[in-house]
């Protein structure tokens, strides 16, 4: 079978290896798409280490395809049915989820478990749509780590991909308070293209805006935006600077950046205001579950965030493209797509 190996920085092939086998716990599909992800691109650009990638491995890890082998063991799922795969049991070590495969021919799972590993794709959303399940159980896990609610005002950083899939989802939810701040205005056009409210954060704070936005709230004598929830899909460390600084009482931030600079807290700033800041990392089985319906409704065509699609021989064409955020959004490999 055809597979895309990661040589080294800047460098990948195309290779012919063995169909792997997950043995009886465990399903083989046959991988109709699989889309670029930022830490592929990291380590194209920066070396394998900063994608989570070996020099000579097999990648990919934001895939979709159709069962065509079942594990003795499996229960609950058969050939012919179209899944998304949770990566981190692609290979033995979930470590190693980046390096799951998916850009290849067949790919799969040795832990195969309806609903906690492998979920069914409902027959109205296209494979092509599915290929986003992975980075959209990121958005999502991001915005439900931040417990946002339906009546929130939210104030978000980031019109990317997975910012843009974070914000379809509250507006599944029934969130209708949301702003993104972006400064790249071929993001902040594609994103008020969508039906999102952005605004243009490269001269004001965001936190200023929205302070015109939702008005001002006085709480425990600090006067601040209204602002409920603030979420990072930016990764900068210095978004949570700015909230420390100027962020709502009782309020909550949450982020799933990588910025490894170190920041500084006042304890009894962040006592008194009572903040509450957490992380997010990858998803969680309900997360998943909720993308899939997000997708289902179709309410927000989110799918057009893809804008690039290439087959694997043109793999070196397609990363480049993932490389150059002036050139479009999200960018895919059509493999055995429909």
């Amino acid at each position: 079978m055809k597979q895309l190996i990661f040589k080294t920085k800047g460098e990948v092939e195309l290779t012919e290896v063995p169909i792997p086998s997950y043995g009886d716990d465990g399903v083989l599909v046959e991988v109709a798409y699989a889309g670029i992800c930022g830490s592929d691109v990291h380590g194209f650009t920066k070396g394998g280490r900063y994608g989570g990638l070996g020099d000579g491995s097999k990648f990919g890890h934001e895939f979709v395809g159709t069962i065509v082998e079942v594990g003795a063991d499996v229960e609950d799922l058969a050939l012919g049915d179209r899944v998304w795969i949770d990566p981190t049991f692609s290979n033995t070590d979930p470590r190693f989820c980046c390096m799951a495969g998916g850009f290849g021919e067949y790919c799969g799972t040795y832990k195969a478990i309806k609903d906690e590993t492998v979920f069914v794709i409902p027959d109205e959303v296209p494979l092509r749509s599915a290929a986003l399940i992975e980075p959209f159980g990121v958005a999502v896990h991001t915005k439900n780590r931040g417990g946002v609610q339906a009546t929130d005002n939210v104030l978000m950083w980031g019109a990317g991909p997975i910012g843009l899939m974070g914000w379809a989802a509250m507006r599944h939810q029934g969130v209708e308070n949301i702003f993104i701040a972006e400064q790249m205005p071929e993001r902040i056009e594609f994103a008020r293209n969508l039906g999102a409210d952005v605004f243009d954060n490269t001269e004001k704070s965001a936190i200023d805006y929205a302070g015109e936005k939702f008005g001002i709230v006085s709480i425990n004598s600090y006067e601040r935006a209204n602002v409920d929830r603030y979420l990072d899909y930016v990764g900068l460390g210095a978004l949570i600077n700015e909230y420390m600084e100027n962020g709502r009482c009782n309020s909550t931030f949450a982020t799933l950046g990588l910025d490894s600079r170190p920041i500084t807290i006042n304890p009894a700033e962040f006592m008194s205001k009572q903040f509450t800041v957490t992380g997010s990392r990858a998803y969680a089985p309900e997360d998943i579950k909720e993308v899939i319906e997000v997708l289902q409704d179709g309410a927000v065509d989110i799918a057009s965030i893809i804008t690039s699609e290439f087959t694997l021989d043109q793999a070196m064409e397609a990363f480049e493209t993932a490389c150059d955020k002036n050139k479009g959004m999200k960018v895919i490999f059509r493999i055995n797509g429909e």
